[in-house]
């Protein structure tokens, strides 16, 4: 009891430092870089966007219906058979993976491919982290190109900022991101389809499911899930080992990163509202809706 007791006082400095003082220092550290996104700022005050996750409902959405609509697109959203339909707006790409140079190859190359699939026309916005490796690869010379800050978690106990010109909590998935750019730019009606977050209904890693449903095909859905010098090329080594109570602990932080969000994001906005509108859907924290209803408004 004392050991613990101890380690934890311990734990105390590091923790203020990771989540309270080292988002305020990078924040002045990289203002030039964050500055930019000043210019994203309340520039769609009033009006409504669709943030798509990959999720399998997204197949059987007709998302050429969004054409008219201000789209926000995540990760591998281009492998969707739907994709050249639809010119969405903003493609949010926040997981390292992609650009860890000593991460899995396989995300690696997805990020060196995807000047071929994105559209000029849609703005991408990724982590600052992405930098070197953007630079070293020579990506996105035609793209329009925004970049986030992240550092620490989302909290009850310390304040943080949603502010896009200031480091924000390391948001776990490219969704949140979503709508924390979606409010930084002033949408006041958000709308979630394809996030089903059924992430616990299924064990991943070694010897089991190797992902989570998605709205495409690809290469990493048909992987033999014993041959461990293929997985490495695809998977981070430390969740090969995710034990099922891992990822409890790990979605009951993703939860909680929206909840923390929504609950900050209407004191400043009190007219905003998020609406999730996929079918059978386990996030719950924002209130569920039908799509057709929604384009009927």
């Amino acid at each position: 009891m004392l050991i613990s007791t101890v380690q934890k006082l311990k734990a105390i400095p590091s923790y203020l430092y990771r989540n309270y003082a080292a988002p305020k220092f990078y924040s002045i550290r990289d203002r030039m870089i964050l500055s930019r996104n000043l210019e994203l700022k309340n520039k769609y005050v009033g009006r409504r966007c669709f943030i798509l996750g990959a999720g399998p409902s997204i197949a059987d959405t007709d998302l050429s219906r969004l054409r008219q609509e201000h789209v926000f697109v995540v990760n591998e959203f281009e492998k969707n058979k739907q994709h050249r339909s639809l010119t969405p707006t903003f493609h949010i790409i926040s997981e390292s993976n992609y650009f860890n140079e000593n991460g899995p190859e396989y995300w690696r190359n997805r990020f060196k491919e995807k000047n071929k699939y994105i559209s000029a026309d849609t703005t991408i916005i990724t982590n600052l982290a992405a930098i070197p490796f953007i630079q070293k690869h020579d990506l996105f010379k035609e793209h329009r190109i925004y970049y986030t800050g992240t550092q620490g978690i989302f909290s009850n106990n310390l304040p943080f900022s949603i502010d896009l010109n200031h480091y924000v909590p390391n948001p776990k998935n490219s969704i949140l991101m979503c709508m924390i750019a979606a409010t930084w730019m002033g949408f006041n009606k958000i709308y979630l389809l394809g996030c089903e977050h059924s992430f616990l209904a299924q064990p991943l890693g070694k010897n089991k499911s190797l992902g989570f449903g998605h709205s495409y095909e690809d290469e990493t859905s048909s992987l033999d899930n014993a041959d461990n010098a293929t997985l490495k090329k695809y998977i981070d080594a430390k969740e090969l080992n995710f034990t099922y109570e891992m990822s409890i602990a790990n979605i009951l932080q993703l939860f909680k990163n929206y909840r923390l969000f929504y609950s900050k994001a209407r004191r400043i906005h009190p007219d905003l509202q998020i609406f999730n509108a996929t079918p059978n859907s386990f996030l719950d924290v924002f209130p569920m809706i039908n799509f057709e209803d929604i384009m009927g408004l």
